[in-house]
């Protein structure tokens, strides 16, 4: 079976799934509160200037919650929903499986940007306009990568752990901070702009501002940034995932749960 193939075949199995689990859809209610409470701060500051902060922090929120709440979970859920035998014993390579499905939850992520647009729009009589179109739907499109990379690893990363619910609490605000995407990167202290350099996030919000405003230069350096550490986080969550795989195996713990 063909790698796309594998994957196609876990986009419609996370279809399913997610229809009978939707709180994999609940990041959408989540953005419409978080882009009211942004723009209202931002308004009563009379900060026009960083309307669109307030409208592109609730969507790339989103892919992140979606990321590490429910994307990160997948492998996990499998274990205690039975599911884990059945999978590792199909003759295709379970980390395409897990890239599918993560793609699919992220990609219901994306919608918090249509939403937050929509607040904006109807709520405050902000109409967000793109200065750089193209720019901001590549930005877009390579952030979902590597949101989908990042999840990747992290759906490995969980189940090896044994402080699962420590980490998936802990990696919330932080990386909105290192991500900067509350407050743009350069307003960060010095010492910390090394560490958010190696956050996905960091390049994506300072990409989709900069498309919003019409700046873009350095916009083919963002993009190459954020390829590249979807790349570096999609190899290493593959690599993990097959690892927990082949243990699971070795030990003859396949079943448990």
């Amino acid at each position: 079976m063909s790698l796309l193939r594998v994957v196609w075949h876990a986009v419609r199995l996370q279809v399913a799934l997610s229809r009978r689990s939707p709180e994999h859809a609940l990041v959408l209610l989540i953005a419409p509160m978080q882009t009211t409470t942004m723009l209202a701060l931002t308004l009563a500051a009379h900060r026009e200037d960083v309307v669109a902060n307030a409208v592109l922090a609730p969507g790339l929120i989103g892919l992140w919650v979606a990321s590490l709440d429910y994307a990160g979970r997948i492998v996990t859920e499998d274990r205690w929903a039975g599911r884990f035998p059945a999978l590792i014993a199909a003759p295709v390579m379970f980390g395409l499986v897990v890239v599918g499905r993560v793609a699919t939850v992220v990609l219901v992520g994306t919608a918090a940007f249509a939403e937050s647009w929509l607040v904006a729009a109807v709520g405050f009589g902000r109409r967000l306009t793109i200065a750089a179109p193209g720019t901001f739907a590549i930005a877009v499109a390579a952030t979902c990568l590597a949101t989908v990379g990042t999840a990747t690893l992290l759906s490995a990363v969980f189940v090896v752990s044994r402080a699962r619910d420590v980490l998936q609490n802990s990696l919330g605000y932080p990386f909105y901070i290192l991500g900067g995407i509350l407050v743009p990167v350069a307003a960060l202290p010095d010492w910390l702009h090394p560490f958010s350099r190696l956050v996905f996030l960091s390049w994506s919000a300072d990409l989709l501002r900069g498309a919003v405003h019409g700046d873009t230069r350095g916009w083919l350096r963002a993009v190459l940034a954020i390829v590249a550490l979807s790349a570096v986080a999609m190899a290493a969550g593959l690599w993990l995932t097959q690892r927990y795989v082949d243990r699971t195996r070795r030990e003859g713990t396949v079943e448990f749960a």
